[in-house]
Formats: structure tokens, sequence, C-alpha cells
């Protein structure tokens, strides 16, 4: 059985205002509340419907995935769920509490009721939607840097009306859920869909370039060189090699991380690849359509048999049929490859671990 899950976006979705009080006194992750609601929803209702409360599988894709793995660290989910999956996104990308604050300041300022942030509650959605659009970064490079400086799962451990305790990763890490098994993709060319379709604002112009915003990531420039060159193969154009760097530091890096560290912690993790098929490039949301079971119209046979896959993993691990899946993550990264990817997962998980080994990806 499917539930597809609504949760507020936006500024009244995703920004941090609780340090404010009064109204906005539990304005904090309000967008991961709802989540929780509707889990909590389920966990009561579900039966009614024929649904099983204990064999709850939480998974999206991006931001969707981002919130997912999120769930980990709000103690008040714990027990509403028995499986999650990530797919471009997972236990990564958390916003520290200190951007959080510094992107509402800038929004009450540019909304002008910084003297009285409730104010914020009575203006039009138009009005929020655009003061958030002029705050809030749009570079990938600084949204989704060390520094995380966009929206999402916020760090909020300790700040007025918390709902996150821990950070994702280090609840994988320390076992405390090691009976919710996981699943971790990305697709081969995730960063590929910018170079594709916003490449005014995504091209770097020079690969020089892109060694400047990896030392950024407060890497040393040296070992930001040596990183920038294993990608710069192949007669890439920058923005090809700075797509590259991104989607390893973005997605494969939190997915093979997060599969050992549950692994080691004695937790089911599998991990996947998703490649091209014809007519269907592996960027970004490239499995969206077997993500939510629909058929892409005029989809060719390869992308069929493809996505046909897909679907089939995911029904397989939400109904707990792990033995028609692959080898589950151990001490390697061993990983699913599905479509025509250029390369092979598990290979492909392990030389990003080795490359950035040490680098963190908060």
């Amino acid at each position: 059985m499917g539930v597809s899950l609504n949760y507020r976006l936006g500024a009244l979705g995703t920004l941090s205002l609780s340090q404010y009080g009064g109204k906005l006194a539990e304005a904090s992750n309000l967008f991961l509340q709802d989540i929780i609601a509707a889990l909590t929803w389920i966990q009561r209702n579900i039966a009614h419907f024929g649904g099983d409360p204990d064999n709850v599988t939480v998974y999206g894709h991006s931001g969707g995935a981002y919130s997912t793995f999120g769930l980990l660290g709000a103690s008040s989910a714990d027990g509403l769920y028995r499986r999650l999956a990530g797919f471009s996104g997972g236990p990564a990308r958390s916003i520290p509490a200190w951007w959080a604050e510094e992107l509402a300041h800038r929004f009450v300022t540019e909304l002008g009721v910084a003297d009285n942030p409730e104010k914020a509650l009575d203006l039009d959605p138009l009005s929020l939607r655009d003061a958030l659009r002029k705050v809030l970064p749009t570079d990938l490079g600084v949204r989704g840097g060390v520094d995380n400086k966009a929206t999402g799962v916020v760090l909020d451990i300790g700040q007025p009306g918390a709902v996150v305790h821990a950070h994702p990763m280090d609840v994988l890490a320390s076992g405390v859920h090691r009976d919710v098994d996981v699943l971790l993709s990305m697709a081969s060319d995730d960063m590929g869909w910018w170079v594709a379709n916003d490449l005014d604002r995504f091209d770097p112009g020079t690969v020089d370039r892109v060694v400047d915003e990896v030392a950024g990531w407060r890497i040393s420039r040296s070992r930001a060189q040596k990183i920038v060159d294993t990608y710069d193969q192949g007669g890439l154009t920058p923005a090809e090699v700075r797509a590259a760097v991104m989607a390893d530091y973005l997605f494969a890096i939190p997915a093979a991380r997060g599969a050992l560290a549950h692994a080691a912690a004695g937790g089911n993790a599998h991990l996947l690849v998703i490649g091209p098929a014809e007519g269907a490039p592996a960027v970004h949301g490239t499995e969206m359509y077997a993500l939510v079971g629909q058929k892409k119209p005029g989809r060719s046979a390869e992308q069929a048999e493809r996505d046909t896959r897909i679907r089939d993993i995911v029904l397989d691990f939400a109904t707990g049929e792990h033995s028609r899946l692959w080898r589950a993550v151990t001490d390697q990264p061993t990983s699913e490859t599905v479509g025509n990817s250029p390369f092979e997962g598990t290979a492909h998980y392990q030389q990003v671990l080795d490359l950035w080994e040490g680098i963190d990806r908060p």
C-alpha cells in the first residue's frame, strides 16, 4: 500500500523561526514535523486500510531523500518507520543552526518585519516566496558545499522548539537504529541536469575555478587540485568536471559512508547506482517515473526495462524481500548498478571513499 505525504515548503516549511518566540516558538523544521505528523497518522490508522503499521517504508528523492533520512535525527519519529530509502539524497546536507538563523534574519529583514517577525504570518504567500528567493543563495556550490547554505533539515539541537536531536549520519553510526533497513542511491550523472538545463549559471568557465570552489570547502588547495584532476579526464568541459565533482560530494559520499556506518553498527544497508537508458539520461530525477509508479509516455524499451527494475527494487526493499536484492553492504560499498552506467557501482563508491577520505561531508 502506497501513501503520498505532503508537507510545507518554502519559508513557512523550511525556515527556522523558533528563535523569535511567540507564535513562532515551535516553527523549527516544520516540514519535518509535517512528515512526522503524517507518519503518526499512518501508524494509528493504516491498519483500517489494510496496511501494516509495523512495516512502514519511507522513501524520497532529492529533498525528499534528505527529509527521509532526517527522520533518524528526530526522536519524535522513532518507531514510526521500519525502512528508509533515499534516491539522490541521504544522511547529509543538514543545515547548521547558525545558517538557519542567519537566513531567517535575512528573510524577515527583506520582508521588513524584523522588528516583529510574527507579521510574516499575515503576509501573502507570493511575498514570502519572493523574499526567500532574494536572500537564499542560488549557486549549487554554495547551497550544497561544506556549510550547506540552503534550506532543509536544520540541526536545531538545543535550539528553541528543537525537533532534531542528532545528525542523521551520527545516528547511523551509533547503531541505535540498527533495526531500520536503509537503501541509498545516486544517478551516475546526477548533476548533469544543471549542465543541460542551467548552464549559464552552472558553468564555472575554467577548471581552475572548480579547484577554487573545492578549496573553499576548507580543503587544502593541493588536495583540491588532486581531487579535481581526477575528474578532469577525457576532454570534459569545465561544467562537466564541476558536475562530476559535485555529484560525488553531494550524493556518493554520504550514500557510501552512510551505508558503511550502518552496516558497521549491525544494520542492513544496500547501495545503488542508476545509469542512463535510451531516452533517459542518468541525471537528477531520472528515476522519478519508476519511483512514483508511472510510465513515461513514449519511453524506449530500454527505459521501460530499467524503470521496471527500479520499481521492483523499491517494492522488494519495502516488503522485506531482501533475498531478491543484491548482497548487502558489509565492510565494502557493495552496490547494484541499474541501466547503462559508465561505471560499476561498487568500484565507483570505493573510488570516491578513497579520493575523499578524511574530508567532511556535513
